[in-house]
């Protein structure tokens, strides 16, 4: 199978996972046009998630991948399955106007906060934001392996915080700031940070601090706690549930494939009450909070890493190309 993915420059947890998980799969057969520098060679300046500062989780160019003559290759229908980052269309659409009568098998990822508006056509949408009934493939975040080992490292760290929240707070989610207040006052041992986004320096407070302090931090809480953001798909979740500690997350209206079960995987909460409510049985009783927690990473490893995510994926859009 050969696949080419169509990138924007800027980073996007969305195409950007699904391009890690496709590479680690299909390796060079994966070609990511034009190359997205900052999946190789990072970003150090401006306002960006940590872990595109040293992408050490992304597969190296090591000069196998060949995104010469992409449009005669199309035309001889070389590739299997061309991959849009809904971002990148104009560049797909100026390819199109010199590809007129080639049957091409297009796969939009929209992985923005709110759902993309895309004008109706002959190609598939795979979507972070939906709740599956919108005719779209529902296509969440997931995590590296890469980093699943990273936040693994610090699993045998003290429990020193009974909650860890380290996050920001935008104009779009305000919200935490409230609760994350709230929970402090009930909780004055927990690690909780929801400060704005800081203009001066261009960057989200849990950016300043290193992704390794960041993931030494968060295991030191006893229960790690995902708010939603501007959307509800965040990276925290799918960070949270590698940690050895309870992850306890907002309820959310979004499908996710394989979804972690509430009471065996995870613990849901939809307002303060039941938050607290949970918070104080499981920092109770560590025999079953412990259990919950091997559920959590075990059910990540199986259903949400990103190779895990991509296979799913090349499923679902062969089976609705196929009907």
């Amino acid at each position: 199978m050969n696949i080419l993915f169509l990138t924007h420059s800027y980073p996007d947890y969305v195409p950007d996972f699904l391009l890690h998980g496709l590479r680690k799969l299909l390796g060079e057969k994966v070609v990511d046009y034009p190359k997205k520098e900052c999946l190789y060679n990072g970003l150090q300046n401006g306002n960006h998630p940590e872990i595109y500062s040293d992408p050490f989780w992304f597969p190296a160019d090591k000069g196998n991948i060949d995104r010469n003559d992409i449009e005669n290759r199309l035309k001889n229908k070389f590739f299997d399955y061309v991959i849009c980052d809904v971002h990148a269309l104009s560049l797909f659409n100026r390819m199109l106007d010199r590809l007129t009568g080639i049957q091409i098998k297009v796969v939009i990822i929209d992985g923005e906060d709110f759902p993309a508006k895309i004008n109706p056509g002959s190609f598939v949408i795979c979507r972070r934001e939906t709740d599956g009934t919108d005719y779209s493939i529902p296509l969440p975040m997931a995590l590296p392996e890469e980093i699943f080992n990273r936040i693994s490292s610090y699993n045998y760290n003290p429990k020193s915080y009974s909650i860890g929240f380290l996050g920001s707070v935008g104009k779009q989610s305000e919200s935490r700031r409230t609760l994350i207040e709230k929970i402090a006052s009930y909780y004055p041992d927990s690690l909780l940070q929801a400060a704005p986004i800081s203009e001066s320096e261009n960057k989200h407070p849990d950016e300043r601090v290193g992704l390794d302090s960041y993931y030494d931090n968060l295991q030191r809480c006893s229960v790690v706690l995902t708010l939603r953001g501007a959307g509800y798909d965040t990276f925290r979740f799918w960070e949270n549930a590698a940690c050895n500690a309870l992850h306890v997350s907002e309820a959310m209206p979004l499908f996710i494939p394989d979804d972690f079960k509430d009471k065996r995987d995870i613990l849901r909460f939809s307002d303060i009450d039941q938050l607290r409510s949970i918070i104080d049985s499981h920092l109770s009783d560590r025999k079953e909070t412990e259990q919950i927690i091997q559920n959590s990473n075990q059910h990540l490893k199986n259903y949400h890493l990103t190779t895990k995510r991509a296979t799913y994926f090349l499923d679902r859009i062969k089976r609705t190309f196929d009907k």
